[in-house]
């Protein structure tokens, strides 16, 4: 028995649901997987070269030769790569405090438009982007000579993963489902934690 078959239609909320609750989220995890995993260890990359550089520069006295185009590069990738997942939980800034003083079905119309103008506008960026790729295919970066296409590239996988992510909640805004997505390891573990008696409240 479907996961779907066990848990009633939700109304629509600004709630999390775990991403295994529906099928259209258990086909899109591995996809979202690549790109949770993919965003740290850009931010580990990012944060990581230039305490190289320093350590390279100061102590052995020999500076890594464009650690700060790569760090720049790593942060572009951190922030492209990380929208998606961020669309997909509800992480971005919202103002649904006033919405929820509103009719339901008032909600439901203004949570409608804004996925159809979110999927417009990614899907535009998307093409712009791409747009950007084909005009820039010869030009690189002075000190690496990294190709213009990786960092445009970052972007356009970007803003196609997030459009499709606003394509999931339009779905879901017409089927009365929760919006966003948990992830599992992000749970609260079941178990309580076995804390002294004086951090207890």
């Amino acid at each position: 028995m479907h996961a779907e078959t066990l848990i009633p239609d939700a109304p629509v909320a600004s709630i999390a649901v775990d991403s295994r609750t529906y099928a259209i989220d258990r086909a899109m995890e591995p996809l979202r997987w690549v790109f949770r995993w993919g965003s740290l260890v850009m931010l580990v990359a990012m944060v990581t070269l230039p305490f190289l550089q320093v350590v390279a520069r100061e102590i052995v006295g020999s500076p890594l030769i464009g650690a700060e185009e790569l760090a720049r590069f790593m942060l572009i990738c951190t922030v492209f790569i990380a929208l998606p997942y961020v669309a997909a939980g509800g992480a971005n800034i919202r103002m649904e405090e006033i919405l929820s003083l509103c009719p339901k079905r008032f909600v439901r119309s203004v949570k409608l438009v804004t996925a159809i103008v979110a999927i417009a506008t990614f899907a535009t960026a998307a093409l712009a982007s791409l747009v950007a790729i084909t005009s820039n295919l010869d030009n690189a970066t002075p000190t690496l000579g990294m190709p213009y296409w990786l960092f445009l590239g970052a972007a356009f996988v970007s803003f196609t993963m997030t459009t499709t992510e606003c394509g999931i909640q339009l779905i879901k805004v017409l089927q009365d489902r929760p919006l966003y997505v948990s992830f599992p390891q992000e749970m609260e573990p079941e178990e309580e934690l076995d804390l002294p008696p004086e951090m207890k409240i």
